[in-house]
């Protein structure tokens, strides 16, 4: 299917910025994958799961509503399938997008389909009063566990989503708030355990990352804790226990995905040299 183009959609240039700083009534939703879900905050006994950097935002906005629909494993696929219809339900003031990552992890990783479930989303929640955010993702060369030639593939795959995040924001349908340069992506005390979603500290950084690059002041008293008291033992035993269960889930599949990715690579030097 060939996504049509910003201009033949009819989506205007609109700064809803504005009209954002005087909204009282804040309804914000959170759409994406295990990121926006929080993966990473508090929750439970130790870190697992919490607000994370989309809840913290709308906690320090002092949104009267707000709803995550974001879940973990999602694609840019299932922004369509299965979070859309609850974000138009809501009829949100604020949409706080991130989706890609599981994306790259794929062997069937394609740009075109990242590029058209985010124009479907955008065309669907298209308002004159709705701002909608788009979060990039950091530099796997410094954030990405593995080896370096796996990162550099990586790499390359996240400059594209964040690529195409950035053609959306020009195009003045969205705000693309980049992070590969931010000190999310090299500070070891912002990332959680399994070094693949942010610690309450980084869920915190890129929410008042997003509200700066938003304009707009904290409106609550305080923001959310983000100190924490985990033993090494606890941090192991949670390692263990779910980086395991990851393990196996995602073994089917994403480790010979990532095994074709290197070979594949390769392929593409030595054909390239030839």
């Amino acid at each position: 299917m060939t996504t049509p183009t910003f201009e033949q959609s009819g989506l205007h240039n609109r700064n809803p910025l504005y009209q954002l700083r005087h909204v009282t009534n804040l309804k914000v939703i959170a759409m994406g994958d295990s990121s926006v879900f929080g993966v990473g905050d508090h929750g439970d006994t130790i870190p697992s799961v919490g607000a994370g950097w989309a809840g913290r935002l709308a906690h320090d906005l002092d949104a009267t509503r707000f709803i995550n629909v974001a879940k973990n494993g999602s694609r840019a696929r299932d922004l369509v399938k299965n979070q859309l219809s609850a974000a138009q339900a809501l009829d949100p003031d604020l949409v706080l997008i991130c989706i890609g990552t599981n994306d790259v992890l794929r062997g069937d990783f394609s740009p075109e389909e990242i590029r058209e479930s985010l124009f479907k989303v955008i065309e669907m929640l298209d308002n004159s009063k709705t701002l909608i955010v788009l979060l990039g993702l950091p530099n796997p060369m410094r954030t990405a566990p593995g080896p370096i030639v796996l990162r550099k593939i990586l790499c390359a795959r996240v400059a594209i989503i964040n690529q195409i995040y950035s053609e959306i924001s020009d195009k003045g349908l969205a705000l693309f708030v980049p992070t590969w340069n931010s000190k999310i992506a090299h500070e070891k005390r912002l990332w959680h355990i399994d070094r693949m979603h942010p610690s309450p500290q980084g869920h915190q950084l890129i929410a008042d990352l997003v509200r700066r690059k938003m304009e707009l002041p904290r409106r609550s008293r305080k923001k959310l804790e983000t100190k924490i008291d985990v033993t090494k033992s606890k941090e192991t035993k949670w390692l263990l226990i779910n980086g395991t269960k990851w393990f196996v889930k995602r073994s089917v599949d994403l480790i010979p995905a990532l095994i074709w990715l290197i070979i594949s690579e390769k392929i593409r030097q030595i054909r390239k040299i030839n």
